[in-house]
């Protein structure tokens, strides 16, 4: 664009932003707190089984989109309408198609194809999810003057944490409570996804871009050694952290009785619609620790070292999943997820100071590197999962998935200590932190 062109940064934009990153964190906590009990009471009502495999490759498929975010941002880096510009058109088009994914769920499920179908519409939603999040990011970037870019991220970041972190419980106590019906929470989805998809066409952007050099810029992203090693790195840090989430909550349901597991496959011990509320408090537990977590390793990443946070935050993460090897009951289990919570907070704040620092090696496309990597960890994530499924497929045991995890989140040490610490630290000077960019 233009030095020229300037868009004037109206204070509604970052409000129309905000509401598109809740809606993003509103998604990502229905499928983690809603879905897999509605699975299983369809499975229920239809008399057939379904085993922790079948959960883990369920939401490996799901995931995918999040794993090819690179992908979405290139399209969006390179393409757009002239009427509407480079961003608009991507955001209201992808989210016009999760909001599809969402119509059709009560539509086309059944006790049935209930599997098949949370799959593929699974994956359509996140599809539009994970493509909008990208292109948001971009657009952001765009538009919003440098002065208020740091305070413009952190709201509409944090409206994102309210969503994933409060969504779940809340929609899970209006089911308990019988003002709402599951499939009531998809259509309502749907709705609120075509809102915030038509508010984004109120947002101005600017119509001239320049030209995308891709092939050049791109190229240099992956013909080094130390962007090689930071996305290994990237990666590894990941295959713990959605399994985690996921199976932890089940592991206690079924040490609360809640979920019963017989041999290789689990069931509904009550039937009743309690459940949602119990999934979503472990869930909303997590989801405090993870809170805590990050704002602690953020703090330690920056005033201490960057290479001591990420060796303490894998020292928490081992110590609390090894934690889940002892007898307890359930309330201690409780606690124990607070502290997995947590670790997992920790681990990911220090990992995003050390790559956050190594895409300022790029500034020509840095948050495109940024993208890299996180797909890199999106797929670590999705690789997570489908190694948990065969786990459960040959050894039906939460013990060898809980020592599995342990031992595979201090993986991620080796290709980070390959990497040259004057690369992503800060140097300092007395107690006064200089940030080392060029």
């Amino acid at each position: 664009m233009t030095e020229q062109e300037e868009i004037e940064y109206k204070s509604s934009y970052t409000w129309v932003f905000s509401i598109n990153y809740f809606n993003q964190g509103l998604v990502t906590s229905i499928l983690s707190v809603i879905i897999p009990i509605y699975i299983l009471m369809m499975i229920a009502e239809g008399g057939t089984s379904i085993t922790p495999s079948d959960v883990a490759y369920i939401a490996s498929i799901i995931t995918i989109p999040w794993a090819v975010k690179l992908f979405f941002g290139i399209v969006a880096d390179k393409y757009g309408l002239k009427t509407l510009g480079r961003r608009r058109p991507w955001v209201l088009g992808a989210l016009l198609i999760s909001s599809v994914g969402w119509i059709m769920l009560p539509v086309m499920i059944t006790p049935v194809n209930v599997l098949l179908m949370v799959t593929l519409l699974g994956f359509v939603i996140n599809c539009g999810t994970a493509f909008s999040d990208t292109v948001l990011d971009g657009f952001i970037i765009d538009i919003c003057p440098k002065e208020r870019l740091g305070r413009v991220q952190g709201f509409v970041w944090g409206l994102r944490s309210i969503g994933t972190i409060a969504g779940g419980p809340v929609l899970a106590l209006f089911i308990v409570l019988g003002h709402l019906s599951v499939n009531a929470i998809f259509i309502g989805e749907a709705i609120l996804t075509v809102f915030f998809a038509i508010s984004i066409l109120v947002v101005n952007e600017k119509k001239d871009y320049p030209k995308v050099m891709l092939k050049e810029h791109f190229k240099g992203m992956f013909n080094t050694g130390r962007d090689w090693k930071a996305y290994m790195f990237a990666l590894a840090n990941n295959v713990m952290g959605d399994v985690i989430v996921l199976f932890l909550a089940m592991f206690i349901l079924i040490e609360m009785g809640i979920i019963e597991m017989k041999g290789r496959n689990i069931t509904l011990g009550e039937k009743t619609l309690e459940v949602y509320l119990f999934q979503a408090n472990v869930t909303l537990l997590i989801a405090i620790g993870i809170v805590i977590g990050a704002v602690l390793g953020g703090i330690m990443a920056d005033k201490k070292t960057r290479k001591s946070a990420i060796h303490l935050g894998v020292v928490i993460t081992t110590a609390s999943i090894l934690l889940l090897l002892i007898p307890a009951t359930w309330e201690l289990l409780l606690f124990f997820t607070i502290i997995i919570g947590v670790a997992l907070g920790f681990r990911h704040s220090s990992y995003s100071a050390v790559v956050g620092q190594l895409a300022k090696k790029h500034p020509e496309m840095d948050s495109t590197y940024f993208s890299i990597a996180n797909s890199f960890s999106n797929f670590g994530a999705t690789l997570g999962l489908i190694i948990t499924g065969l786990i459960f497929q040959v050894f039906g045991t939460y013990a060898f998935l809980f020592i599995f995890l342990a031992i595979i989140s201090n993986v991620s040490l080796i290709p980070f200590w390959a990497i040259n610490a004057e690369e992503y630290e800060h140097k300092t000077k007395g107690s006064t932190i200089v940030s080392d960019i060029k």
